[in-house]
């Protein structure tokens, strides 16, 4: 089968999504698939670019292809026969972040990019031949604000099989994008209330000069640097599985998060219970309170007591950690079930 993967790109920013589409990528190829991956560069001015950059996925047609298979907004706008979406969030600045801290303000730009995303989501999604999103998060807004259905298919963790666990040690880990939206703030400010031991490793890259500067400065100010270990830097798979195996619990504290979240669930499959908020979004669909992890409020100290308790009750944090790996096996989220979807 001759399948196109339009996705839309930030350059230089590589996250989740970017590397789930990577692993589709070489599924298919493996399943002996002709496959192109097209990428479309998305804009930070979310005023006219913005509106060039819907225009010109408008203008994409793949009629060549026997399928195409779209994920991040605008790359849906696309044109196919039978194109399927495979999506992991809408443009969340015009609908549940509108108007707030994450989002786009109400003036009378904001007002008519909100009417024009809407309107072309509501259009050109319910034109598709299947509509998959990554979690009950995304399904239920996108009804919410376009009153559209769609199907979940979480997306299954490349080569799951390698993680495993080696220790319950003494530290935290934190792999993920450094962003304001996954709220590695809140991890390290809570290392300034922590009571036990417990150190804290945050890895990943950050696009956000300002933000990381701010989140250096605060490990400064308040002497952190021989609690915590943050480094600019997206680390190598093979790194990040032997921290987990040597990690006591992992931190996912992103702000309505549209899925499990790929840190929840190579904390899970690497026995590690998962530290989260109230206000994470789709962690709730994976991680059970008091079970696989915690669910805390989302200010320094919640963190911080929830890390202490994983510190000071080991063989409960091991028993979470257990429970943990046996309830990611069990959903069966496998390459195979989910290519089979995306190509009826």
């Amino acid at each position: 089968m001759k399948i196109a993967l339009v996705n839309t790109m930030s350059p230089f920013v590589r996250g989740g999504a970017e590397i789930l589409v990577d692993d589709l990528y070489n599924e298919l190829c493996k399943r002996e698939n002709k496959v192109t991956l097209f990428r479309i560069p998305f804009p930070d001015d979310f005023k006219l670019p913005l509106i060039n950059t819907i225009l010109a996925s408008r203008l994409l047609d793949f009629s060549d292809y026997d399928r195409v298979i779209a994920f991040k907004f605008p790359a849906f706008y696309v044109v196919h026969r039978k194109k399927v979406l495979w999506f992991f969030h809408q443009f969340r600045q015009v609908y549940e972040l509108y108007n707030k801290e994450y989002g786009i303000i109400n003036d009378n730009i904001g007002i008519a990019l909100k009417d024009i995303i809407t309107f072309c989501d509501t259009k050109y999604i319910s034109n598709s031949y299947l509509v998959y999103t990554n979690a009950y998060e995304v399904t239920n807004r996108l009804k919410k604000y376009n009153d559209l259905n769609s199907v979940v298919l979480p997306p299954p963790l490349k080569e799951w099989e390698k993680y495993f666990c080696e220790e319950y040690g003494d530290f935290i880990y934190y792999p993920s994008r450094i962003t304001s939206l996954k709220r590695q703030h809140l991890a390290v400010e809570a290392m300034k209330y922590v009571k036990s031991e417990i150190k804290l490793i945050i890895d990943g890259q950050c696009n956000e000069p300002e933000y990381l500067n701010s989140l250096n400065k605060f490990i400064k100010d308040n002497n952190l640097s021989d609690k915590i270990i943050m480094e600019n830097r997206w680390v190598s798979d093979e790194e990040k599985i032997n921290k987990m195996s040597k990690c006591l619990g992992c931190l996912y504290l992103a702000y309505k998060e549209d899925s499990y979240g790929f840190v929840s669930m190579e904390s899970f499959y690497s026995s590690k219970p998962v530290i989260t908020c109230y206000d994470s979004g789709g962690t709730v669909e994976l991680i059970e309170d008091g079970v696989t992890g915690y669910f805390v409020e989302p200010t320094p100290i919640s963190v911080a007591a929830a890390m202490d308790k994983l510190y000071y009750e080991r063989k409960n944090t091991e028993k979470m950690g257990k429970a943990a790996r046996n309830e990611i096996v069990s959903r069966n989220i496998t390459w195979d079930e989910t290519i089979r979807r995306l190509l009826l």
